[in-house]
């Protein structure tokens, strides 16, 4: 982005020293500098609002970022804690969320992106020591699609070792896959 301040437009060699100098030339460069420095308050705003940050979060609106080269990049864990009624796993939270049951419950996964981004989730589930059954589902009526080592009850049966389970979809959660990690101990 080309700056728009106006520096040319200003006399350098105004006032001339040793004569009378018409006040105009003063309205002048100053007209030009108030002008200027609303020009630069302008576009400073812009480049806070609209730039990324190193020292803030940052939300790029749907916009890309490519030609990247990442080094020593994290993910951030989103920690549901104990579920014991039925309740939505959002997108928004993340992608790897840890989830503890503590009933028989169903887990609906929501807020998945429009189509034509790929989108996924990893959840690390345990149960509260008891053995808890889990039900999937899509939110909008999404159908799932599952890898051959699917079970046909999830069930989940501790507290330290988790099962993790993958999760993604390319058409905003119409069709979203799973497949599942196994068990961790």
């Amino acid at each position: 982005m080309a700056s728009n301040i106006n520096s040319t437009d200003i006399d350098a060699e105004f006032p001339v020293a040793g004569i009378d100098n018409d006040s105009q030339g003063f309205r002048d460069n100053f007209s030009t500098i108030k002008n200027s420095l609303a020009t630069a308050k302008s576009e400073i705003t812009d480049l806070q609002s609209n730039t990324a940050k190193l020292n803030a979060d940052n939300d790029f609106n749907g916009n890309k970022v490519q030609e990247a080269d990442f080094i020593a990049n994290t993910e951030a864990v989103y920690a549901t804690g104990n579920i014991t009624a039925s309740q939505n796993i959002s997108f928004t939270n993340g992608h790897y969320q840890t989830v503890q049951v503590g009933a028989n419950v169903t887990l609906t996964l929501a807020d998945w992106p429009a189509a034509g981004k790929m989108a996924r989730m990893r959840l690390q589930i345990t149960s509260d020591g008891s053995s808890r059954d889990i039900t999937f589902a899509a939110s909008g009526g999404g159908e799932f699609k599952s890898h051959a080592d699917w079970p046909g009850t999830f069930t989940v049966t501790s507290q330290t070792n988790p099962v993790i389970v993958d999760f993604w979809t390319v058409n905003g959660g119409l069709t979203v896959f799973r497949q599942t990690q196994g068990s961790f101990s």
